[in-house]
């Protein structure tokens, strides 16, 4: 009797443990709730001599479903320009996926991004399309602040020949504007 009271605790207690860790795995676009808000960024490619300043302000969209980044910017040329992300959760892959569309360039750009909250670090790549006439790769690395009011974001873009590319490699600082 004592045997089967154990068998049955320990099956429950397995139960509960394996379901409390499936639920805990769910992912949700609200995992990245940190970036909601208003960003003030600089972006500089140093080795290229060029900065970007732009206001950046991300919101929830679609039923909540989506987070919408809407941003305008000036750069050290005095170009200006807008530009707006998309990201949201593939529930089918669990897969964060951002949609990125720029007034000053002819193409979308998609790029998967991975979350990692024990480092605060958002990964973000595009891995080259084999169908596309353009070769275009993007890799970068945002590190949050422990409590969420600034990032840094290095990264590249490689566009052009992929024998040769062009590369771009910036350092962009983000910081929280007070609402």
């Amino acid at each position: 009797m004592i045997n089967s009271f154990f068998k049955s605790t320990s099956l429950t207690l397995l139960i509960l443990l394996c379901s409390a860790r499936l639920v805990a795995q769910e992912k949700s676009v609200q995992d990245l709730e940190f970036l909601i808000g208003t960003w003030q960024v600089r972006e500089d490619i140093k080795d290229r001599n060029w900065w970007e300043e732009s206001t950046r302000i991300a919101n929830y969209t679609l039923d909540s479903t989506f987070i919408e980044i809407d941003a305008s910017s000036r750069s050290s040329t005095g170009k200006e320009r807008t530009y707006r992300w998309f990201i949201h959760l593939n529930d089918k892959t669990q897969q964060f996926e951002m949609v990125s569309m720029f007034s000053n360039w002819h193409k979308v750009q998609f790029d998967l991004l991975d979350w990692n909250p024990e480092t605060r670090k958002l990964t973000i790549r595009h891995a080259p399309d084999p169908s596309s006439e353009e070769y275009h790769e993007r890799f970068g690395e945002m590190i949050f602040s422990d409590d969420f009011s600034s990032y840094e974001w290095k990264g590249e873009n490689k566009y052009g020949d992929p024998d040769d590319p062009g590369i771009w490699r910036y350092v962009e600082k983000g910081v929280r504007a007070q609402e």
